[in-house]
């Protein structure tokens, strides 16, 4: 998808998706679209999204439930890519590792 692509994209959602009320979100919404055609071209999960755009994993579930709902609506099919590039491979294990897996907390004696 070439930037003009994702551009033109990210307009025809913000007519319906860029909400401007409430607590601003921590992306902006361009970003937002790119994280979920990232999700649904390469299939990266949250987790590593999260740590590719530096947002919470909660945060970026939502964002990528959002955009999907609004691509749905306008009827916008992101394909699946042929191959995974072999640069997103690290990103996506770093998602997966044990140090951002939820603690768990103990109780006390």
């Amino acid at each position: 998808m070439s930037r003009q692509q994702l551009s033109d994209l990210s307009d025809t959602l913000a007519v319906d998706g860029d909400v401007k009320r409430g607590r601003p979100p921590r992306l902006a919404f361009p970003d937002q679209v790119l994280a979920t055609v990232l999700h649904l071209r390469v299939a990266l999960a949250a987790e590593p999204l999260a740590v590719l755009f530096d947002s919470s994993r909660t945060a970026m579930h939502r964002t990528l439930l959002k955009i999907r709902t609004l691509l749905k609506a306008h009827s916008v099919i992101i394909p699946p890519a042929a191959t995974l590039p072999s640069a997103l491979t690290a990103l996506q294990a770093r998602g997966s590792s044990p140090e951002r897996r939820p603690s768990v907390i103990k109780t006390t004696c």
